[in-house]
């Protein structure tokens, strides 16, 4: 039989210190008492992590302005305390197929400075000098923030280890970057921390952090993104669930047509991802155009090797049955395979995320299928919710990864 893990008195000092990082990010300002007391933490264990998180710059007493009153009687007003969100930096980095992005972030998330490059190169050697070349565009551009660095997040498709900063498996097939020691050698290069992740599980880090209103108290809910992979990361208890490998969350592999006959130009035949990424659904858009059926796209865009996601969006919104019908069968696949995922992990929440859900008929789509087939007791409530973070999304994803490692948890 196994041995099971104990819990020495370093473990659990670093849990504490964990816990009260993460009320200070979620719920600041508030006061040391009122943090002891959630936490059910004895006032001195407050005291004295507070005592070292000043110390480090990393959180503030405020001062009282004597703008508040304070009733006769009631004792001494408590002190609050709050993170020092302009104390430092992080920078965040996406390397997606459409292009390079940045975004500089304060402590809370706010966006400083932001902006694009080209593509990454497909060669892991040109990319790096690529990657080198525009941080350090980004520091001569922005020296201030830049020296108020706490760390470097990057975001990219596919399977990635993030404790040793490597691609396992990139979804845009750049077979040279698989295994390279990216994080490190972007470490050496700028003298600083650098923290690699999935893409989507980097934006589920981003939503638990900076935007905890769309969570509405929730800890643990499930991020579906629909592009040109399919992914859903879950957030257990506040953390990114990655398995022992990294590679939980890839539901585009999942099979829901193993007798499927058709054929798959993307993913396994039967997958979800053979059956309602953005890569299948235009494959399947540009083989009813060849075949000569009416649609709207021809008035779109005639050549069926041109369409793009957003002419078979405009086609949808106008009512076209021949897209319509194509977009509700990749929409009902994603509802059964997230029907999966709650009958396993029962969030209470799923948010929908990617270019698809511009249109929220396919939201609608989606979250009917769920409700018809997951297990939900009459006493669960699920929420299914829509969300739009923009296109510097994998970028703020980042930065909110470097914040969770070299803050919260580091």
């Amino acid at each position: 039989m196994a041995a099971t893990s104990g819990r020495n008195n370093g473990t659990v000092k670093q849990e504490n210190l964990e816990a009260v990082k993460l009320m200070l990010y979620r719920q600041a300002p508030i006061s040391r008492a009122e943090i002891a007391a959630q936490l059910g933490l004895t006032p001195a264990t407050i005291t004295n992590i507070t005592a070292d998180l000043i110390s480090q710059d990393f959180i503030e007493e405020l001062k009282d302005d004597g703008t508040a009153s304070q009733p006769r009687g009631t004792g001494r007003k408590p002190i609050l305390i709050d993170l020092r969100r302009d104390r430092y930096a992080v920078l965040g980095l996406s390397l997606g197929r459409d292009g390079t992005r940045f975004s500089l972030c304060d402590m809370r998330g706010k966006v400083l400075a932001c902006g694009s490059y080209e593509v990454m190169s497909d060669d892991y050697s040109v990319m790096l000098h690529q990657l080198q070349g525009i941080l350090s565009l980004i520091r001569q551009e922005h020296p201030e923030l830049w020296n108020k660095l706490l760390g470097i997040g990057i975001s990219t498709p596919g399977v990635v280890n993030s404790h040793r900063g490597q691609v396992k498996n990139d979804m845009l097939e750049r077979a040279s970057w698989r295994g390279q020691p990216l994080a490190d050698e972007i470490s050496r290069f700028t003298g600083l921390p650098v923290r690699l992740e999935n893409n989507v599980k980097a934006r589920s880090t981003a939503i638990s952090l900076f935007w905890p209103e769309l969570l509405e108290g929730e800890t643990t809910f499930a991020l579906c993104h629909v592009s040109f992979g399919i992914a859903c990361p879950f957030v257990l208890g506040n953390r990114v669930f990655k398995g022992e490998d990294a590679a939980a969350g890839e539901i585009g592999k999942m099979i829901l047509k193993p007798d499927s006959q058709e054929e798959a130009e993307f993913g396994l035949p039967g997958s979800l991802e053979a059956l309602s990424s953005v890569n299948a659904i235009l494959a399947r858009c540009r083989k009813r155009m060849r075949s000569g059926e009416e649609t709207l796209l021809r008035d779109l865009c005639p050549d069926p090797e041109a369409l793009r996601l957003y002419h078979v969006l405009e086609a949808q919104r106008a009512g076209d049955p021949l897209v319509c019908g194509i977009m509700a069968q990749a929409m009902f696949y994603v509802g059964v395979a997230l029907a999966n995922i709650v009958d396993i992990i029962n969030p209470h929440l799923v948010l929908l995320s990617g270019p698809v859900f511009t249109n929220r008929q396919n939201a609608d789509a989606v979250e009917k299928t769920l409700t018809r087939f997951a297990f939900l007791p009459d006493d669960d409530a699920l929420r299914v919710v829509p969300v739009d973070m923009g296109e510097y999304a994998g970028a703020v994803g980042a930065a909110a990864c470097c914040i969770d490692k070299y803050f919260i948890r580091g």
